[in-house]
């Protein structure tokens, strides 16, 4: 489940994101993504070990809007609903009766979704490359400078300058492959998506109180 919420992360800061001083093909990069105040669209969603062996499918649909608003939910092979109003961040796992509630600026700031979300200069910690177009999909790829960055490389595959799917390899030898579907660039939302609240019964954590109480007391 885990996975889950690390892919959320990274997925919402690029289709959140506002790039800035960006070069050439980072200029590619911040021109495909220019204008996208929101996003909405079904995926399909397939990891894989470092074998290349299936080890699990999801599908589900997104809806983001910036600045920092997403609702991720995971239908199939269980239900997962993350939400993010920008400020806060809820995981909630059904089979497990438990919501996790976390910072949203503490949730992304060791992923590469922190680049495109306007945390760091993309041209000082990613080497970008166009990897050119492959059966339909024009790819980038972005390679993270720090050796102990989460992911080893990113790819953005984009259809008629849309976002269609993205693959995420991390330094295990681990892939996840996402297809986006039904895509809509700046639907209107409704605020109702970015908002939560428990279910009755269910165990919640909120890191946001144990930071606040590990913090050490004003003078």
């Amino acid at each position: 489940m885990e996975a889950s919420i690390k892919t959320f992360i990274t997925i919402a800061g690029f289709l959140l994101s506002s790039l800035a001083n960006a070069g050439e093909p980072e200029a590619r990069l911040e021109k495909l993504l220019n204008g996208l105040e929101s996003y909405s669209a079904a995926f399909e969603q397939t990891s894989e070990n470092n074998a290349g062996e299936t080890t699990e499918t999801a599908i589900g649909v997104v809806y983001m809007q910036r600045p920092g608003r997403i609702h991720w939910a995971y239908w199939e092979p269980y239900i997962q609903l993350i939400v993010s109003d920008g400020v806060s961040v809820w995981n909630y796992e059904e089979d497990l009766e438990q919501v996790i509630i976390r910072d949203a600026s503490d949730s992304i700031e060791d992923s590469p979704a922190a680049v495109l979300g306007g945390k760091v200069d993309i041209e000082e910690h990613y080497i970008v490359l166009e990897l050119g177009e492959e059966e339909g999909i024009e790819w980038l790829e972005l390679t993270p400078k720090d050796l102990e960055a989460q992911y080893e490389s990113i790819r953005l595959g984009f259809v008629n300058e849309e976002l269609a799917g993205m693959v995420l390899n991390d330094g295990l030898g681990n892939r996840t492959n996402i297809k986006f579907l039904d895509t809509q660039a700046n639907p209107k939302l409704a605020d109702e998506l970015f908002k939560f609240t428990p279910p009755e019964g269910v165990d919640i954590i909120d890191n946001r109180a144990q930071q606040d109480a590990a913090a050490p007391a004003a003078e």
